[in-house]
């Protein structure tokens, strides 16, 4: 007992000090491909070094040339000019980025959104939706479920539906919300949607909610109630506000955590405008909001292109690389698809482990190179050059990759084997000094057995074959 006493306090101490000391985020895994300039890489295949003024913004570099496409609006970075990029250590409120919108429509003051439809004023107060029997969870099958069970205690208690009340609640948050008192605002639209469910004033409300939190700064809160409203109400007319209010809001967080980085376990004690944990996590969650709920709409691409830099940033390179290649096939006239293959292109190539790991992401590498220089051409400026470099590079490296694994096999005396990927590199790279050597090898080891003697033939005969 005393023993499973001393390890919990050993546990309890920990994770306070992960939750208050932790200010920074920890150093990624040490991959041969981010060397720094100058120190030694792994078969000469690093070009970090020379990564293009691209890899350069994102990884905070002073480039060595001025960009050759569009800057990214939705990139995790900003620049001026050809220096490094400098994160603002007064971070834009998403509320400021999206000013508020105004309430005067033609001369007269109106609510800044038509809020619902006029014929609404007639509309008879409508019973909670129920479920078809089979639908939702166990419970919903019966008369007695959770959800039932919580509307017949609340119409008990006095706080059923009611027209009247909730158009007054709504009215009452629309007169706080006028006056920027969005605290207050947001408690009225809160009660008035609980007054009127599955009504058009009830998604209006939700909508007036989530605006009243947002332009509050209280942007989890925000979240979670633009969340709500689209889950209830997926094809919402207020659709294409709630996107932007959610792109607001993930750049927010995005920036505040490169600003100001923290483990995702470190609680949030004081900014109501940032998550409780995870701010960069939840920063994700949101741009995906905008992907899921908007995939066509004129904020996905950058969404997806700030998911993928984000990951890139981390070194989950094979993320990144997802997120890119879905950008460029899902958006192909987007501003950001040159930048969304050059990176697609970094990643893969950071991707690579070694000769003795899988060779998928090489190849591809080389893949992608080609098809962007064939795709894009001279709009690729300098980085066509480089692209076309970095193509006969793979093309050694996959020599070299052949050549590590044709000696492993020599090492384990799989002589077949070991001629299978000598041969490759003659077939494949034949111009290469490298095929040379190859077919020297075939020729020393043309009398060897493909494979070893089997040393245990006495116990390997008592087994019938492939068992």
């Amino acid at each position: 007992m005393a023993t499973h006493g001393w390890r919990l306090g050993v546990l309890v101490i920990g994770l306070a000090a992960a939750m208050v000391g932790c200010q920074g985020v920890p150093p990624g895994p040490t991959n041969p491909a981010m060397r720094p300039e100058g120190a030694a890489s792994s078969g000469g295949y690093d070009d970090t070094g020379g990564g293009g003024w691209l890899f350069d913004r994102l990884l905070g570099r002073k480039p060595a040339a001025e960009p050759v496409s569009a800057k990214s609006p939705a990139a995790p970075f900003s620049t001026t000019g050809s220096t490094a990029p400098v994160f603002d250590p007064a971070v834009q409120k998403a509320s400021a980025a999206q000013p508020l919108p105004s309430p005067e429509v033609s001369g007269k003051s109106k609510p800044p959104v038509v809020y619902f439809a006029e014929d609404d004023e007639n509309e008879e107060v409508q019973p909670l939706k129920k479920k078809e029997k089979g639908e939702g969870s166990f419970f919903d099958w019966l008369d007695f479920s959770p959800e039932e069970t919580y509307n017949d205690i609340k119409a008990a208690f006095g706080y059923g539906p009611d027209r009247k009340l909730a158009r007054q609640y709504f009215n009452e948050g629309l007169a706080l919300y006028e006056q920027k008192k969005f605290e207050e605002a947001a408690a009225k639209f809160k009660s008035a949607a609980g007054r009127w469910p599955d009504s058009t004033l009830e998604e209006d409300a939700m909508f007036m909610q989530g605006e009243s939190l947002f332009f509050a700064d209280k942007y989890p809160k925000a979240d979670d109630t633009f969340a709500n409203l689209l889950k209830k109400y997926d094809n919402s007319r207020h659709l294409d506000k709630v996107v932007l209010r959610e792109f607001g809001i993930a750049r927010y967080w995005d920036d505040m955590h490169k600003h100001d980085p923290h483990w995702p376990v470190t609680y949030n004690w004081t900014d109501s405008s940032r998550p409780k944990f995870d701010t960069f996590g939840n920063a994700r969650k949101a741009y995906e909001v905008v992907v899921l709920n908007d995939p066509t709409g004129p904020l996905a691409d950058d969404s997806l292109m700030a998911l993928a830099n984000g990951y890139f940033l981390q070194t989950r390179y094979e993320e990144a690389a997802d997120y890119y290649d879905r950008l460029r096939k899902e958006h192909p006239n987007s501003t950001h698809v040159i930048d969304a293959h050059l990176l697609l292109i970094k990643s893969k190539q950071l991707s690579y482990q070694g000769e003795l790991y899988d060779g998928t992401p090489l190849k591809q590498t080389g893949d992608y190179a080609e098809e962007t220089v064939r795709q894009f051409g001279p709009r690729l400026g300098e980085e066509r050059e480089r692209l076309i470099e970095l193509q006969n590079r793979v093309d050694f490296e996959m020599a070299r990759r052949d050549w590590a694994l044709a000696k492993f096999h020599e090492g384990k005396k799989q002589y077949g084997a070991a001629r299978y990927y000598y041969n490759q590199i003659i077939k494949d790279h034949p111009q290469m000094e490298i095929a040379k050597a190859a077919q020297t090898r075939i020729d020393e080891i043309k009398d060897f057995p493909d494979k070893p003697p089997n040393r245990f033939k006495y116990l390997t005969d008592l087994f019938p074959d492939g068992k």
